[in-house]
Formats: structure tokens, C-alpha cells, sequence
């Protein structure tokens, strides 16, 4: 039997063990509910633990110390996490598996004698006996080596995360465990967990447990294994998530860098979502969590803090971005022969670009258009401030010098992929795609294939009787210096309402014309100080590239 199967037999043998009060609060405020009710609990309370083990914060608090370890096995320390809500976290690694005790307070520190912090070696007496049960927290942490026993092959650690510190006193000090990260240390025949845990005890039958027959090894060799570990106090909670926002935000973003960060409301996000979500077997009152189950969360995450870059971009204003755009094209232009007309069509156009805005239009999609020829991108949030503008320069500039060529105007289609135009004056579609400075007609052929197949229906259909003129902007292929005309096919099946008992229209061609955008943009600046013939040229330069091609 594999260890984690051999874990969840144990948890299902033991059900009657589970804290009546804990089984009620999972009753009330988790099994059966939404991970976004869970999460708004979550998100709405405020950390305490006035309400003792089962009050919100300490449910919080042992569920922020599974992302801990959920964060190490994303950057594949662990193989799984399983939680057992308010008892037990498990996490495994091929024949190595640690068992981690969660416990909070509001207390920052307490004398080791105290309570609760006598839970770590307390037994309480079995019924008028003076017998004692072995139910104190390290009892129940090592006893788990019965499951998965040395002699056969596992490793085994034991682990004791508490929110609070251990004051060593006069008769107990437990301060060595402190120092045991690496889960191998050397214990003293006098240390005093070890002479708690070796006195005689029974098991919950009342029968004398023998920690060497039933876990293969003696108490000694099993604190060797144990660390105590003391995390972030509940007072300072915001401090340990933070600290995990950090950690996950290096790891989901790490294509993108440190601009985007996720917020501790994404952490009750996710607490909602694995209660929800990664119940074990029909039980959901056992999480077993791996990382491919965590694909769907985690992307829903992502999006949703690229969602607030893009948020916090239009907070400081798409409209002053565009203006920023449109008054540097103002500014290259202003010597120019034809400076005043120019300006006159390109603050048209800027108003035209600031209602766009106000109509749901934001810098973000259009740049990730522009560059992948799809919303699905993370190329905003990957590219530099200075390479945005620089994109948001070349699309601005070239559409401006279309609307010179042809003396009109260019106005946004409804198409969700493809960054297209349509001339007002001609009627004619364009689209415009960026390409990497080392890429030629072909690599910007492949790329432009590759956005077409993956469009959906609405723009095939909306393409289907269409030339599309296609712009490719910055490449430095020197062959490339007219339009070509290409066939272009999707491998979508396009069904129309209507004609759903018809053969699906399928491989459907696209006439493709591409038009040089570099040569285009090179051809209008020549032209740009002509006096008289400057209408003869803008005439040439449409006819030369935006004409049917043979």
C-alpha cells in the first residue's frame, strides 16, 4: 500500500476521535458551502481565538500553514499536501512523509507548564485509573510511525507548528526541538520530552502501548525526528500573509516579475476553493491537494491579479497613455510641411481613441492584440513600460499614416482576436501585428496562421468574406518590401445557426494580403516634405500597398 493510502485508511479507522466541536464548526461554515462563501467568511474576520480551537482564525491560521507547505510543493518539495480540517497536515515526498500539528493562540508566548502549551506532553487519566492515555500532542504526532515503519523503507518526520513559544521553566525545557530543522538531531537520555514520552502509557482501549512494537523504534530514535517549530504569532497574522503572498506571487508570476503581486484576500480565495474543491474521496472534511488539482485555482488566481494590473493602468488613466502617444507623434511630425493638417487628424483621432476608452476600450487588450492577436496573453504585463509605449507608438503611428494615405478615418471592428480596423472611406479591413525585430515574412505568416486557427467562431465568421490586409510591423526582413497576397486555413469546425444538419465548414481559406509596414512607414516619410505632389504620392503609396494584389 503507497503511504498516502495507508494515511487516509488511518483517518477513516479513526473518526470517532474527531473533536466534537470542530466536526460542528466544519457543519456550519464549510462542508457544503461555495468556496466563495468560505471565502467571504474567511476575508470578514477578524483574528482572534477568543472562540478557542474552533473559532475562524484558528481554522485560518492552520490553513495558512498548509499554503506554506502547498508553496513548497508548487516548486516541488512535496508530491502532496493532505489536511484534515483542524487537526492534521500531511505532506509527502516519495518514501519520505512529515506529519504536521497545528496550534494557535492569542497568546504570543506561555511557560511550558501552562495550558495549552501542557498539550504538547499532557496524558490525561483513563476513567478512576491512574493509568494514562497517550492523547498528548506528541503522542499523537510519532504514534503516526506506526503507519509507514522505518523497516520498511520510510522516513518519517514530526512536526509541531505553533503560533505561539515555549517558555522553558524550572522542570521542562523544549527549547533543543527548536533547533531540529533538518530532523536528525541527537537526543539526551535525560531530555524532558523524552522522559514524558517514555513513562508508561495506554492507547484509547486502555492496553499498554509500546512505542518500540508498534512503531518499530524507540521514543529516543522518534524525537530525533521532531521539531518544534514556532511560527508568526496571530497578533501579526498580516505579517505571515504577506509573507506567503510574496512566496506565491514569485512563483505564479515568475514569467511575468515582480509588478504583479498576489493580495492576502487571493489567500481566503484559495482556502475557499481547496475546501470546495479538493475534498478526498466523499469526505469533505479531508483535503488531499496536489499540484494538479491546484492547475484551475491557481489560473483563476493569476487572472484575476493581471485583471487588477490592468485596473490599477487604467487608474492612472489609458486616456492620458493615449495622449502621451498621440502628442509624441505631434512632436516628430511638427517640421513637417503639412504639420497642421496632420495635427488636426491626429487630436481627431485622439478624441476618437478617449471615447473608445470610455466605451470599455483599454490599453491593455489592445497591446496583447497587437502583439499575440489574442485578450489570452500576458504580453502587457511581460513587456516593459518603455517597450508598451513603444508598441503603443507603432500601432498609433502607422494607423495615422493609413488615414494621411487615404485621406479617412479608421475605426475599431468588433473582432475579439485580431486588432483590426476598417476604412471608413474604402471599406477595407485591416489588422495590424507586431513581430520581433529578427522575424521575416514567413515566421510572421506562421504566427498570423496560428492567431487565425485559434480565433473563435464569431471572427471566422466575420473573416469568412473578407480580404483581410494584414500590417506586420517590426521586423528588418529586407525582401520584404510589397504586398503578398496568402491563403490562410482554420482547422475550426464553423457551425451556422440554421444549417447545424450541414457538413461543418471546416479548413475554411482566408485571403490574406501583407502588407509591409516597415517599407509603407518608410515610403510616407520621404514623402512628407513634398509641397505640390504630395497628394500624387499619398495616391502611390495606397495604390502600392493596400490595392488588390494579383
Amino acid at each position: 500500500m503507497e503511504p498516502l493510502e495507508k494515511i487516509i485508511a488511518y483517518y477513516n479507522e479513526n473518526q470517532g476521535e474527531k473533536d466534537p466541536e470542530n466536526v460542528a464548526f466544519l457543519q456550519k461554515n464549510v462542508i457544503g458551502k461555495s468556496s466563495s462563501e468560505i471565502a467571504a467568511l474567511l476575508a470578514d474576520t477578524t483574528p482572534d481565538e477568543t472562540g478557542g480551537i474552533v473559532a475562524i482564525s484558528g481554522f485560518y491560521y492552520q490553513f495558512l500553514v498548509a499554503v506554506e507547505y502547498i508553496i513548497d510543493m508548487l516548486k516541488g518539495k512535496w508530491d502532496y499536501v493532505f489536511i484534515e480540517h483542524l487537526d492534521d497536515i500531511v505532506v509527502g515526498k516519495d518514501n519520505t512523509v512529515r506529519f504536521i500539528q497545528v496550534k494557535s493562540s492569542e497568546k504570543v508566548k506561555m511557560d511550558a507548564s501552562s495550558s495549552p502549551a501542557s498539550g504538547l506532553y499532557y496524558r490525561t487519566l483513563i476513567g478512576e485509573s491512574t493509568d494514562r492515555k497517550n492523547n498528548s500532542w506528541i503522542d499523537k504526532l510519532v504514534s503516526k510511525a506506526e503507519l509507514l515503519k522505518k523497516n520498511d523503507e520510510y522516513i518519517t518526520q514530526f512536526q509541531l507548528y505553533s503560533s505561539y513559544h515555549f517558555i522553558k521553566t524550572r522542570g521542562l525545557d523544549f527549547d533543543v526541538y527548536t533547533g531540529n530543522l533538518n530532523y536528525d538531531m541527537e537526543i539526551a537520555d535525560n531530555d524532558h520530552l523524552l522522559l514524558k514520552l517514555i513513562a508508561p502509557v495506554c492507547d484509547k482501549n486502555g492496553k499498554y502501548y509500546d512505542y518500540e512494537n508498534k512503531c518499530g523504534e524507540k521514543p529516543k530514535e522518534l524525537l530525533s525526528r521532531f521539531y518544534l517549530h514556532t511560527g508568526t504569532g496571530l497578533h501579526n497574522l498580516d505579517v505571515f500573509e504577506d509573507h506567503l503572498c510574496m512566496r506565491l506571487s514569485e512563483w505564479l508570476f515568475r514569467d511575468v516579475g515582480d509588478r504583479v503581486k498576489v493580495h492576502p484576500r487571493d489567500l481566503s480565495t484559495l482556502i475557499g476553493h481547496l475546501c470546495a474543491r479538493c475534498t478526498c474521496g466523499e469526505s469533505a472534511e479531508r483535503l488531499l491537494v496536489t499540484k494538479d488539482n491546484l492547475v484551475e485555482i491557481l489560473d483563476e488566481i493569476r487572472t484575476r491579479c493581471l485583471d487588477s494590473v490592468e485596473q490599477t493602468t487604467e487608474k492612472h488613466g489609458n486616456k492620458s497613455s493615449i495622449s502621451k502617444i498621440i502628442d509624441s507623434i505631434v512632436s516628430d511630425i511638427e517640421t513637417c510641411a503639412h504639420a497642421p493638417v496632420f495635427k488636426d487628424k491626429l487630436y481627431t483621432y485622439r478624441e476618437y481613441l478617449i471615447q473608445w476608452v470610455d466605451n470599455g476600450g483599454n490599453i491593455r487588450s489592445l497591446i496583447e492584440r497587437y502583439v499575440d492577436g489574442t485578450i489570452k496573453s500576458s504580453a502587457y504585463v511581460t513587456l516593459k513600460e518603455l517597450n508598451r509605449e513603444q508598441k503603443l507608438y507603432d500601432f498609433f503611428n502607422i494607423v495615422f499614416i493609413m488615414m494621411i494615405v487615404k485621406d479617412s478615418f479608421m475605426e475599431f471592428t468588433d473582432s475579439k482576436n485580431l486588432l483590426t480596423k476598417k476604412c471608413t472611406v474604402s471599406n477595407l479591413l485591416f489588422s495590424f501585428i507586431s513581430l520581433e525585430s529578427r522575424n521575416n515574412l514567413e515566421s510572421g505568416l506562421q504566427k498570423l496562421e496560428s492567431i487565425i486557427q485559434q480565433s473563435d467562431t464569431n471572427d471566422h465568421l466575420y473573416l469568412l468574406d473578407k480580404t483581410l490586409k494584414v500590417v506586420f510591423q517590426n521586423y528588418t526582413d529586407r525582401r520584404f518590401t510589397e504586398t503578398v497576397r496568402r491563403e490562410i486555413k482554420s482547422l475550426s469546425e464553423i457551425q451556422i445557426e440554421g444549417f447545424e444538419d450541414e457538413p461543418s465548414l471546416n479548413k475554411v481559406s482566408y485571403r490574406v494580403d501583407i502588407i509591409p509596414g516597415v517599407e509603407m512607414k518608410l515610403d510616407f516619410s520621404e514623402a512628407l516634405d513634398e509641397q505640390e505632389s504630395f497628394r500624387d504620392k499619398m495616391q502611390d503609396i495606397w495604390t502600392k500597398y493596400c490595392s488588390e494584389v494579383n
